[in-house]
């Protein structure tokens, strides 16, 4: 198995891509601490990642709260012993034209997603390079890359995710630590409820079929492995050729 006696870290593990690589991790052998905002949202999870036979440790809480995010992480640590994979995956998608958009909703979609990644990579890199090894994968989007409509901020916050990684990437070359990002195309979780009908009709992959969480994962496997240990600052678009 390729995570055998390995832990991760998975925020945003609630649904859709986050929960498909807390179970593909744990059927491949890795303990899963699991986040979501919503403590309820985590149930489901911890069963699918308890029925592969490994632990489940749930971790209710905000990722924009750094005190919040610093004493889960502690607390992973503690009880699994440590960190090996840090999934910075949490994040949200409301639609809203820039003529539109408030203050307040720009400001949320940044510490959702920009803030949100940092406070995370701060949690873990330190237990990571002490330990001589990690892997950090930050889930992007292909909106880092082209730009959505609708999705100003959206955008912004993932090519500041994009951004960062590459600089951590390169910043920890030798710790043993890589930092990468996945940068999804359309994929059908409920945060694709949130994103208008035009954004969907324009993205839609060429490939003829809407992303699924676990092609997702599956991205995640391999970055998280030792397979993809000579990988680091890279963007993986996985987005069914929607360039």
């Amino acid at each position: 198995m390729r995570l055998e006696d390995r832990n991760a870290l998975v925020t945003g593990a609630g649904s859709g891509i986050g929960q498909a690589m807390a179970e593909l991790f744990a059927k491949e052998g890795a303990n899963v601490a699991i986040n979501d905002i919503e403590a309820d949202r985590l149930a489901e999870t911890a069963r699918l990642v308890e029925a592969e036979g490994r632990k489940a440790l749930p971790l209710p809480f905000d990722v924009t709260d750094f005190a919040a995010v610093r004493d889960a992480t502690a607390h992973a640590i503690e009880e699994l012993g440590h960190i090996d994979v840090l999934c910075a995956n949490a994040g949200i998608a409301p639609t809203v034209d820039f003529v539109d958009m408030s203050e307040d909703a720009w400001d949320r979609m940044i510490k959702v997603h920009l803030y949100g990644a940092f406070y995370c990579c701060k949690a873990v890199v330190d237990h990571m390079i002490e330990r001589g090894h990690g892997r950090i994968i930050i889930t992007a989007s292909m909106s880092a890359i082209n730009g959505d409509i609708h999705l100003t901020h959206y955008s912004a916050a993932k090519a500041g995710q994009v951004g960062m990684a590459r600089a951590l990437a390169r910043e920890l070359c030798g710790t043993g630590v890589t930092v990468n990002v996945i940068a999804p195309g359309l994929t059908k979780t409920n945060i694709l409820g949130e994103v208008d009908d035009e954004v969907i009709q324009k993205y839609a992959p060429p490939i003829g079929r809407i992303g699924q969480p676990y092609d997702q994962a599956y991205a995640a496997l391999y970055l998280a492995s030792e397979e993809g240990s000579f990988v680091t600052g890279h963007t993986l678009q996985v987005n069914g050729g929607a360039f």
